[in-house]
């Protein structure tokens, strides 16, 4: 797994799937392809309860879920991945963070 960065620290990316799951594998080969470093949680897990219980708070029912921060969404989303990339790799204009989470946040209101 990569060194984590400054960036990566303040975007933590956390992916919550399961076995077998085509979407899970996925984002999971995209992130690991573009070198975004992130947490892998598998919602059958008995040992990790909270893993399906989040997916549960966070209101979806498809998988996988990923969260960045407090960003999240579901399914396999290859721009958001690159985008992801872009941000981990400091090729990303940063500036305009502010207006992506605008945009988000006008797009899924409060969700």
């Amino acid at each position: 797994m990569p060194e984590l960065t400054p960036v990566d620290q303040l975007l933590s990316v956390t992916v919550l799937g399961k076995p077998a799951c085509q979407q899970c594998t996925a984002t999971t080969r995209k992130l690991d392809k573009l070198g975004v470093p992130y947490t892998y949680r598998d919602v059958t897990d008995p040992d990790d309860p909270g893993a399906a219980e989040l997916v549960r708070k966070l209101g979806y029912t498809g998988l996988p879920v990923v969260t960045v921060g407090d960003i999240h969404w579901t399914g396999f989303r290859d721009a958001r991945i690159t985008r992801l990339a872009e941000i981990h790799s400091g090729t990303a204009d940063i500036a305009s963070l502010d207006t992506v989470a605008e945009h988000y946040l006008e797009e899924n209101g409060d969700a």
